[in-house]
């Protein structure tokens, strides 16, 4: 297995020591070559790709698709990039250290609001098909006085990133119990500081992210208070996205169009191989592999990117005040 390539993560201010640069897509045939010569065993010209992503187990299929040598067969030498958000990566991207984002849906139509034209180009991931089955539940301890999502007003609750898609999902859990989302304290934490922080009494619940959701339940004894996905949709939706600039989408079609296909590509086999990808899960976030066995993960490569798709999580979005304006799905969503 091929070691995984990577980069220190993104930090807000640093200092861009160097900006990487696309090779022209399709080498040019040159005005002697002989064109009945047979091209067809020539190698596919390898171009970089550097990925922004946060490592949670939605990298997965990607990070699985590099392991067993997809991109490369595809003409790209992938580097997965780790960040904290999606503020750092689409930064990051606005200065060409990257080339695609991963992030939740919800960020993108933020990120897009206020200025930055970024485009769709492929699924990441989409919620389980079952809606009782929450990799994003709302956890409390065993004897937590809270006995429903409204009870959560006044109440801290930790998220990875104020205003983003996990702070999203606790919202729409507490409006759907009939309580007020603006009286809950959200305070950002990191995922894997989460389960200490309310074990400790420091939070009073937190939105999970797997692995720390079943660690939080197998550890630490923590319960369910709410399912927000119950409320989200009545079928799956997809969640996570990977997004790019637009400008750069549009200057070098060809080149995403492949990218698109190989993330495409990439989720389909991790759909038909879930014991391989849970094993891959474990090597590129660092879990004991009979954790990664265990955990819930969402659906890959079920849902194909469109529209319809996307329109729950950017109504519930739009609903709640995290956009000011309805969605240009239409506009966001690239087709090639």
């Amino acid at each position: 297995m091929k070691s995984l390539r990577t980069r220190a993560p993104l930090t807000l201010g640093i200092s861009i020591l160097a900006v990487l640069g696309l090779a022209a897509c399709g080498a040019q045939t040159d005005a002697g070559t002989d064109s009945s010569a047979d091209t067809s065993d020539a190698p596919m010209e390898v171009q970089p790709l550097v990925a922004g992503v946060i490592p949670v187990t939605d990298i997965g299929p990607v990070y699985m698709a590099q392991q067993n040598g997809v991109f490369e067969e595809n003409g790209f030498d992938l580097t997965l990039q780790p960040a904290g958000s999606s503020t750092e990566i689409i930064q990051a991207m606005q200065s060409g250290q990257v080339q695609i984002g991963y992030g939740g849906s919800t960020g993108v139509f933020q990120a897009v609001e206020n200025g930055v034209d970024l485009v769709i180009i492929a699924a990441a991931s989409a919620t389980p098909d079952d809606p009782e089955n929450g990799i994003n539940d709302l956890l409390v301890t065993a004897d937590s006085p809270l006995e429903s999502a409204k009870d959560l007003e006044g109440k801290t609750v930790a998220v990875n990133a104020p205003g983003g898609y996990t702070q999203l999902l606790g919202d729409i859990a507490v409006a759907a119990d009939g309580g007020d989302p603006s009286l809950v304290n959200y305070v950002q934490m990191g995922v894997p500081d989460q389960p200490a922080a309310l074990a400790s009494g420091a939070i009073d619940a937190f939105v999970a992210g797997e692995p720390f959701g079943t660690l939080g339940r197998e550890q630490n004894g923590f319960r369910t208070l709410a399912n927000p996905f119950t409320a989200l949709s009545d079928s799956a939706v997809i969640a996570g996205v990977w997004y790019a600039l637009r400008a750069d989408v549009e200057a070098d079609p060809e080149y995403y169009e492949r990218v698109a296909a190989t993330i495409d590509e990439a989720n389909a086999y991790a759909f038909e191989n879930d014991e391989e990808l849970r094993e891959n899960i474990a090597e590129f976030t660092k879990i004991d592999p009979e954790l990664a066995a265990r955990i819930r993960l969402g659906s890959y490569g079920k849902l194909p990117l469109t529209i319809d798709n996307l329109q729950a999580i950017a109504d519930w979005s739009f609903e709640l005040g995290y956009v000011k304006n309805e969605v240009d799905l239409d506009g966001l969503v690239w087709v090639p």
